[in-house]
């Protein structure tokens, strides 16, 4: 009985639509994959590999690099015409409301978890200060390794583009796009970390079935917080 009790004073709430999700583990695990291809290349340097190895890893690296470009811009156009969680409008914290839940959220970890944590049916708003720049650095990965690819690969479109610069004029822009994605790799991982720490913490504390929503689509909520 108390079982059933309990069952009723909490609901389950449709949050994540299915291409948001299939988007988010497809990305999520492009990414994982470019980083640790960026990781053997490196490694394989630091040890002495012959060049041709290494190029093989770059290159597959280079391909996947494309997928990656696509279905980065697939969630960018979801953004926009998406289910109002996955929105850009949800994302980006620009209405009164979100920046409310940013200081609840900051008063909820201030206080040591002892305040009930403040509902999130969509994007956490305190998330969303690290989403924003996040979505920034995959676009400028994006732009950088297609520019790589084409200085390196001769792929297209960035050797369409360069094809006629002189070898300084590469070399300059090769070293900036190499400078560029580097960055953009090390706030990737910083991001991964936090993310994988916060969810974790939602897990215990919030107890919304935050990961597993990203499976089914939907939270896990009390009734009486929403």
């Amino acid at each position: 009985m108390e079982n059933k009790e309990n069952h009723l004073e909490y609901a389950l709430i449709d949050s994540w639509d299915w291409q948001t999700r299939v988007l988010h583990w497809i990305n999520a695990l492009l990414v994982l994959t470019l980083a640790l291809l960026a990781l053997s290349a490196e490694g394989m340097e630091a040890l002495g590999i012959d060049k041709s190895a290494r190029k093989s890893v770059k290159e597959i690296h280079a391909y996947l690099g494309y997928i990656f470009v696509f279905t980065l811009g697939m969630r960018i156009l979801w953004g926009f015409i998406g289910n109002k969680y996955a929105r850009w409008s949800d994302i980006i914290p620009y209405k009164k409301e979100q920046w409310q839940g940013i200081w609840s959220n900051m008063r909820f970890y201030l206080s040591g978890f002892k305040e009930k944590p403040p509902v999130a049916i969509g994007h956490n708003p305190m998330a969303s200060l690290l989403y924003v720049p996040l979505f920034l650095v995959l676009i400028s990965e994006a732009i950088s390794g297609i520019l790589l690819a084409g200085l390196e690969f001769d792929l297209l479109p960035a050797s369409a583009m360069v094809g006629g610069l002189g070898a300084g004029i590469k070399e300059t822009l090769e070293d900036f796009a190499e400078e560029m994605h580097e960055f953009g790799f090390l706030f990737i991982i910083f991001f991964i970390c936090l993310h994988l720490g916060g969810l974790i913490l939602h897990e215990i504390v919030e107890k919304a079935g935050l990961f597993s929503s990203m499976i089914h689509g939907k939270k896990y909520f009390p009734k009486e917080k929403i």
